[in-house]
């Protein structure tokens, strides 16, 4: 799949001070990737030089197969785009505001469409500096839209919104990707929201890159740990117990969390079957993001 986004030993250092150091990332067309790490990771300055609002010590980036720094008036009208806080007029209303800046870009744009994504329309006349910090997030994500772009690029787009606010910006995240075919770019600190919206994230730390996967891969099943649904979970733990291949069990009303140890669910399954239990699940584990998160990060 070819690559929207390309850079090539990026780096970028404010005096002795390295934030992104070396980081080579390809993101495909189409694809919502996620930028990951712990604060002070270099995930903003990462975003902030793909949008060209800063400018790297050194390496390349390419979007759309051309050199952003030769071509940023080109391949800037494809992007959408939305790092830190946005900031608008407070005294203008929300739409208003959207209306500058589809004069500025010069384009044929319908501002009403933007806030209507975003769930602002039947505000759109209220003043920004009235509207609280939800509010003004999901104007941002407007703003990041109105261009109808190829590629958005989002620094904790979620940031502050409430749960439904939430479901919807990562509903609208996901169709503009499947349906509009828009490459995506955010940076979250929302793991669980990660694990929903991304096809792909990669994890930073102190301006380097660890690792990069691809989600689905990273949320496989552990069958080291199963849930088991049995009659006697009581009677059922103890005999397990004895056994060298497991390495734990805990008891849970109805069921027991077991953890093998070179052996198999399958195995497990047809121990406990043979000394008379009746099962009616087995449930393996289910890793997650956070699992893969912490993993890289101690690794």
């Amino acid at each position: 799949m070819p690559a929207c986004v390309q850079t090539e030993n990026l780096t970028k250092c404010y005096g002795s001070v390295v934030a992104v150091s070396g980081l080579n990332l390809s993101v495909r067309d189409g694809e919502v990737f996620g930028l990951l790490g712990p604060n002070g990771a270099g995930k903003s300055t990462t975003l902030c030089a793909l949008c060209g609002l800063i400018r790297p010590t050194s390496g390349s980036i390419s979007l759309f197969g051309k050199d952003l720094r030769r071509n940023f008036l080109e391949v800037s009208a494809r992007m959408g785009v939305m790092v830190e806080r946005p900031a608008f007029y407070n005294h203008l209303s929300a739409k208003r505001n959207l209306d500058l800046l589809a004069r500025l870009s010069r384009r044929e744009i319908t501002v009403d469409r933007a806030l209507d994504r975003v769930g602002l329309l039947p505000v759109a006349g209220k003043r920004v500096g009235a509207m609280s910090h939800g509010m003004r997030q999901r104007l941002g994500i407007a703003q990041a839209l109105l261009t109808e772009p190829d590629l958005l690029i989002l620094d904790e787009p979620t940031s502050g919104l409430d749960v439904e606010s939430t479901q919807e910006i990562l509903r609208l995240l996901r169709f503009l990707a499947d349906e509009a075919k828009v490459t995506i770019i955010v940076s979250s600190h929302m793991l669980h929201e990660v694990e929903t919206l991304c096809d792909r994230v990669a994890i930073m730390n102190q301006g380097r890159l660890l690792a990069c996967e691809d989600t689905d891969v990273l949320l496989s099943f552990d069958t080291s740990q199963a849930e088991v649904l049995v009659d006697a979970p009581e009677a059922a733990a103890k005999r397990l117990a004895t056994q060298p291949w497991v390495e734990s069990v805990n008891i849970q009303p109805g069921r027991i969390h077991v953890k093998l140890q070179g052996a198999s669910v399958h195995q497990l399954t047809a121990f406990l079957v043979s000394a008379g239990y009746r099962i009616s699940g087995v449930i393996p584990r289910r890793r997650t993001l956070q699992d893969y998160f912490i993993k890289v990060l101690n690794s």
